[in-house]
């Protein structure tokens, strides 16, 4: 039941260490996508898309719009992207290898080294694919990156009382590592 506590205290190793897609989170997940400071919900236009800030313009712009490179970083008049939220949540002490690592039964010289092995092989060993595809955005591109690492949780996991929780830390893993559809 702390397979979950065990898969947060790798992705704030990762995080700590900075061995997160940034590419990835900020282009292809909503990590970029502002949070309204006042109500805890994604930031909307007028329209109901998405907002983030355009790296290229520093403007607040729709996150599906064609040519916006969102950012990770900016924030517009306190409002913070989500991987900010992530990261004011995941960096706690609270999920450091140390604190979990009783609670889990995994001692945290191994917590952090399971965490470099995903991040070697995720980042380390990725490859180019010469495959052309186009985007939400109606981008075109030449290749696509692959990432040899792939997780599976099927009933197992959902099955117990804490299930949606574990399912949910590692579908964030598996983001921050830029697995998510994607060869590999």
């Amino acid at each position: 039941g702390t397979d979950g506590l065990f898969i947060l205290a790798m992705i704030h190793c990762l995080m700590k260490a900075g061995r997160i897609d940034v590419d990835y989170l900020a282009n292809w997940t909503n990590a970029a996508c502002l949070v309204d400071a006042e109500t805890g919900l994604l930031m909307r236009d007028k329209d109901d898309k998405l907002l983030v800030i355009d790296r290229n313009t520093g403007k607040l712009t729709p996150f599906d719009q064609k040519g916006v490179r969102p950012s990770l970083s900016a924030t517009h008049e306190g409002n913070k992207p989500v991987l900010h939220h992530m990261a004011e949540r995941y960096l706690s002490d609270e999920y450091a290898p140390e604190a979990v690592a009783d609670k889990c039964g995994i001692p945290a010289e191994r917590i952090r080294g399971l965490a470099g092995e995903l991040a070697k092989t995720a980042f380390d060993e990725a490859f180019e694919l010469p495959i052309e595809w186009t985007d939400f955005r109606g981008e075109t591109h030449t290749s696509m990156t692959g990432r040899p690492v792939a997780m599976h949780s099927k009933r197992g996991i959902s099955a117990h009382a804490t299930g949606f929780q574990t399912a949910r830390a590692l579908h964030v893993l598996q983001i921050i590592l830029g697995t998510v559809e994607v060869p590999g």
